[in-house]
């Protein structure tokens, strides 16, 4: 797969991951990132979730990057994993 067919695939999931987030309309407040840590940033009254989202699997490298960003204690750090097939899982990353 070229280089601009993953940007593309990555930015269709990282859309595809706001939707879900979005879904009652209105339930998290959803600010798109830069993509060098996260993508998301997905706050509600309650938490403040940000999220990284990755193509096929979810690589050490990935982890440990999100691991080492120092967030507040009311922020959980996430990594989504889109598959081939569409779907997602998702992984919280504890400090």
């Amino acid at each position: 797969m070229s280089e601009a067919a993953i940007k593309k695939r990555l930015r269709r999931a990282v859309e595809a991951a706001a939707e879900i987030l979005d879904y009652p309309k209105g339930s998290y407040g959803i600010i798109m990132l830069d993509g060098k840590t996260f993508n998301i940033e997905a706050i509600s009254r309650m938490e403040i979730r940000k999220i990284r989202i990755v193509l096929d699997e979810i690589k050490k490298n990935d982890e440990e990057l999100v691991k080492k960003f120092p967030l507040p204690g009311n922020c959980t750090k996430e990594i989504w994993c889109r598959s081939s097939e569409g779907g997602f899982f998702m992984k919280k990353i504890s400090d």
